[in-house]
């Protein structure tokens, strides 16, 4: 299977880096760029990979002005075309940090029927996955329903067809959570909502019969809470509580990006303090993430489950 694994990484992170530091009057060379992507990302590239990159920005609708045509480097003249839609970039942006030149990009670049981003970390996806996603837009847009057949991957990344896997659903809509792609649909018969993973789908088709109005589904009758269904039953989160924890300055950046608004942060020497209202699972993440970095202050209770689990793990590697 043909994956997109690093091709889309490294053009975001060039555009990027002309964002951020290229201007007309200071446009950036090949070299530079170079530099940023290592010292913004961690990310080594080789100069033709950038060269390939910066011709694939272009094709993308990107304004860009370049070393032959000013003699000095590299600066973004315009942003995409509104109108244009590349599902490739999209899905990058989808899953790149949240800023407000991504987010303005992602309204431009909103197909008719939207994405929803409840994600994680990045990985690598299937590019058929696009296919199945343009049949999926187009029937929850027309309102009709979808057959398909199911898969499920085995342990060599094959796709084998697991038992009673062939499908009709009433799809209402599409979400990116925890790095994969998913739609949100009725079956008829079942009284709730279910997801299904659309890289897991083939041979995805849109039928005559309409589907089936989520409304009629006991707990859609106020609306269709895409992003609540997902926190529930993806990321299994649960209430939201009062934290504060004790973070060491350079996580500012990934506090916001993880908590946003949810997060009230305050100096505290070399360190910063942040109170958090929050599920437990997503703070839970973020500890064990930055283990070395952050410590769990308030609720006692919180610090004593972590406390034993972390216990727990350690007598996994007893000293020798």
């Amino acid at each position: 299977m043909t994956e997109t694994k690093g091709k889309k990484a490294l053009s975001l992170c060039i555009l990027r880096v002309l964002e951020q530091h290229a201007t007309e009057q200071e446009p950036l060379s090949t070299r530079r760029i170079i530099d940023y992507l290592k010292e913004d990302f961690g990310m080594i590239a080789e100069r033709k990979a950038v060269g390939r990159n910066l011709i694939l920005l272009t094709e993308m609708g990107f304004g860009l002005s370049t070393y032959h045509e000013n003699g000095k480097g590299y600066y973004l003249t315009a942003s995409v075309d509104a109108e244009s839609f590349d599902p490739v970039l999209y899905d990058a942006l989808l899953r790149a940090p949240i800023t407000e030149s991504g987010e303005r990009r992602l309204r431009n670049m909103q197909p008719v029927v939207p994405v929803y981003a409840v994600h994680e970390t990045p990985m690598t996806l299937h590019t058929e996955v696009f296919d199945t996603l343009s049949i999926l837009r187009s029937a929850i847009a027309e309102q009709r329903q979808v057959t398909f057949l199911y898969h499920t991957a085995q342990g060599d990344e094959a796709m084998t067809a697991a038992p009673d896997a062939t499908y009709t659903i009433s799809p209402y809509a599409l979400f990116l959570a925890a790095d994969r792609y998913y739609v949100l649909a009725s079956v008829w018969g079942y009284g709730r909502l279910l997801h299904f993973r659309c890289d897991y789908m083939r041979g995805a088709a849109v039928l005559e019969q309409p589907a089936r109005a989520f409304t009629e589904l006991a707990e859609c009758r106020n609306g269709l809470d895409v992003i609540g269904y997902v926190n529930r039953a993806i990321y299994r989160q649960d209430a939201a509580e009062a934290y504060t924890l004790l973070c060491a300055g350079r996580l500012v950046d990934a506090l916001a990006d993880t908590f946003g608004s949810a997060a009230k942060l305050s100096p505290e020497g070399d360190n910063v303090r942040a109170e958090i209202r929050a599920p437990w699972t997503a703070v839970r993440r973020f500890v064990l993430n930055h283990l070395s970095q952050v410590t769990l202050l308030e609720p006692e209770r919180r610090q004593k489950q972590l406390r034993e689990e972390l216990y727990g793990a350690l007598s996994l590697y007893p000293q020798r």
